[in-house]
């Protein structure tokens, strides 16, 4: 095994320990909800402008995939040839950077959770989020091209 293919390992096994973490995160979010749940009821209290920030989150949301999807072009428009360390890195920050973008739904859920009490809507992002860490998932024959033609 060459050395530019160790450290693409090396750099993929850190993504994908780094988005296993966010994933692992949202089994926390699911905890903290279902504690807080039985002692925080629905409040109506407040509605007009709680009903709005719903929406304001649901458009943050919406703006978050286009951000990922967007994100994630510019790499494959723009990889430096002869740089592979670069490349790599490039990749890695990419990764995380995604990782943490695709955690932003469930947080707002559980904002939006805690403000107004209710869980449907948490769950929903909840979801949301979880189908963009799939989507999402570092998977390693993105990182081999890199070493295989030694940019």
């Amino acid at each position: 095994m060459n050395n530019l293919t160790e450290k693409a390992k090396s750099s993929h096994r850190t993504a994908l320990y780094f988005h296993l973490m966010i994933m692992g995160s949202l089994l926390i979010y699911i905890a903290v909800v279902e504690l807080f749940g039985a002692r925080l009821s629905p409040s109506s209290a407040h509605s007009s402008y709680l009903s709005s920030l719903r929406y304001i989150f649901y458009g943050i949301t919406i703006v978050v995939i286009f951000t990922i999807r967007r994100i994630n072009s510019l790499f494959k428009l723009k990889p430096i040839t002869g740089k592979i360390e670069k490349n790599l890195n490039r990749l890695l920050r990419l990764t995380i950077i995604t990782s943490l973008l695709c955690e932003i739904p469930a947080l707002l859920g559980l904002v939006y959770f805690l403000v107004k009490g209710i869980k449907r809507d948490f769950y929903y992002l909840l979801i949301l989020s979880a189908v963009l860490l799939l989507l999402y998932f570092p998977r390693y024959s993105k990182w081999q091209p890199l070493t295989e033609k030694g940019e």
